[in-house]
């Protein structure tokens, strides 16, 4: 199964574009078909006329990954260009949480969101861990 997150980018449109153009080139220098463009296969988007959020929930984002790699270095090509970003990724332990954030010149009127955490206690499976503990004892 393997250890999985929860991630979130926010772009301009235009940094959207941008990015998307360094993913399809680096699969395609690469020798990597369209099954590796993860931005194909997100699981949450939502447009507005200025930005795009998006992101993938439960998924194994490792940096060396041929899909996530070159996301994460399209970010970086992104800052050099001056394109503003928020990223943020949560994993499966409670304090593994990564974070980053740049904003450019070319997306200076723009007012990117920053993705929103939430951890939320979760009484009921703690309920159904004790009662499944409670079974075992018998």
């Amino acid at each position: 199964m393997g250890y999985r997150s929860d991630v979130r980018i926010i772009l301009s449109i235009d940094g959207f574009n941008e990015l998307s153009k360094h993913v399809k080139e680096y699969l395609r220098l690469n020798k990597l078909n369209d099954h590796y463009n993860y931005l194909n296969y997100m699981d949450v988007v939502h447009r507005t006329k200025d930005a795009i959020y998006f992101g993938w929930n439960d998924i194994k984002w490792y940096e060396t990954y041929d899909g996530v790699f070159p996301i994460m270095s399209g970010l970086k090509n992104l800052q050099e260009n001056q394109y503003s970003y928020r990223y943020m990724r949560i994993g499966e332990y409670y304090g593994d949480v990564d974070e980053y954030f740049f904003d450019g010149k070319n997306d200076e009127n723009i007012d990117l969101e920053y993705p929103s955490m939430i951890r939320r206690f979760d009484d009921k499976y703690v309920f159904r861990c004790m009662n499944r503990s409670k079974e075992q004892e018998r």
